[in-house]
């Protein structure tokens, strides 16, 4: 098996605010070969673990051929991880893994950067310091510059980056941009 092949469908959902990868529980049920009925191994598991609706997975009601409707539940990969790793099987060791390479094609077609704690502080420290130079510049092509940096530092904090104009004057007040020397 190929860590790509698809051990559970995974498709994108919006849960708690935003768009992630989800799975359906009743397919990962299936797929751990759980002995338990799935209802009540998932209510178990949502009540033993602490799962919270609308964070961790959503619950909808999906139409059956007769009798009343059945209850689905949309788990968040975290959440499926979870639940994998509870089933102390191999079946829970193979989905682990799926979920790990899972993830890892999704932060690579991000082109998401992962920094250590260390590697984040020292960034963030930078941060203060490529505004005072950039308030205190004005010649334009050393602020995009520096606006060029702060910006990069912002994106790796994921934080957004205030815009070119709001930080210091691109030019002097008087509107010179060589200021007269006297």
């Amino acid at each position: 098996m190929t860590m790509t092949q698809q051990l559970i469908p995974v498709f994108n959902g919006e849960l708690d605010g935003r768009n992630q990868q989800l799975c359906d529980a009743q397919e990962l049920h299936a797929f751990l070969e759980v002995q338990t009925r799935f209802n009540d191994w998932i209510g178990r598991r949502i009540e033993q673990y602490g799962f919270i609706e609308g964070e961790d997975f959503y619950s909808v009601l999906s139409k059956s051929a007769g009798g009343r409707p059945s209850q689905d539940y949309h788990l968040t990969l975290d959440m499926a991880k979870e639940l994998a790793m509870v089933e102390n099987n191999e079946k829970g060791r193979q989905i682990r893994r799926y979920f790990i390479a899972m993830e890892r094609e999704a932060r690579e077609s991000r082109g998401a950067t992962y920094l250590s704690v260390g590697q984040q502080l020292a960034i963030h420290r930078q941060v203060p310091r490529l505004l005072a130079l950039l308030k205190a510049e004005t010649s334009p092509a050393i602020r995009q510059t520096l606006y060029a940096q702060l910006c990069q530092h912002c994106h790796l904090l994921a934080i957004p980056a205030p815009s070119l104009e709001s930080v210091g004057r691109s030019k002097p007040e008087n509107g010179d941009l060589f200021p007269a020397q006297g």
